[in-house]
């Protein structure tokens, strides 16, 4: 009720406010979607969305649940955010949300699955994950692509690697490119690396500097944060 009471004063004060959704500009999100679109995995039939951690420090040391320092809230509010962005709102979710240190603790884990018609998508996550799951599986009619590692760009700004003056700021080198494995229309099995998209946090910027000088419309919608926050 805040957030559309804050939508609709900005529209009453021709003003613009948008949710910062920075993670829409993941190179493994980007990436994923590039390999969707080619269509060489067929129909989708499911895709499973993780990030994880090996952080049991966070939990440990929280003794006491609050929703808005939560897992699900804090974290889950990406890979959610991402699954609307591309997908559109589901005809149902299942939620599988825990505490795994105990009732009153933190919720540390959760397991969200979106059901559309003829597609399941899950995000999932953890801290207590000492080897990550891949970041992105997608699972179509006719082969699947594997990411394995998650964008870059965060693992740079915290060795304070910035942007001006690296050209190769979050690039993945061929290690991290994601492996796609699929049959061709004469049944032939094909398995290669699909070079990543570049990730780029910027594009935030340059999409609220549209909307602000030429009016275009806002690329994370109202509505698309307010079903965010239902879900979560």
């Amino acid at each position: 009720e805040e957030a559309m009471s804050i939508f609709q004063y900005a529209k009453e004060k021709n003003l613009v406010v948008q949710c910062y959704q920075n993670r829409r500009y993941d190179s493994d999100f980007l990436t994923t979607q590039k390999v969707i679109e080619s269509g060489k995995l067929g129909d989708l039939l499911e895709v499973e969305m993780h990030y994880d951690y090996y952080r049991p420090e966070i939990p440990n040391s929280t003794s006491h649940f609050s929703k808005y320092n939560s897992y699900l809230y804090g974290h889950g509010v990406h890979t959610t955010d991402q699954v609307l962005s591309y997908f559109g709102k589901p005809d149902t979710i299942h939620y599988d949300v825990r505490q795994l240190l105990g009732a009153g603790r933190m919720n540390d884990y959760f397991d969200l699955d979106f059901y559309y018609p003829s597609l399941k998508v899950s995000i999932k996550s953890s801290f207590f994950r000492l080897k990550e799951r891949p970041s992105f599986v997608v699972y179509g009619k006719k082969g699947v692509f594997i990411k394995q590692t998650k964008d870059r760009q965060e693992e740079h700004l915290k060795l304070y690697y910035l942007p001006k003056g690296h050209a190769d700021f979050g690039i993945d080198l061929p290690e991290h490119y994601g492996i796609l494995t699929y049959l061709d229309d004469k049944g032939e099995y094909h398995e290669e690396k699909v070079v990543s998209e570049k990730g780029d946090y910027a594009r935030v910027y340059d999409d609220i500097y549209q909307s602000i000088v030429f009016g275009k419309e806002k690329v994370i919608k109202d509505e698309e944060t307010i079903i965010c926050m239902e879900i979560l």
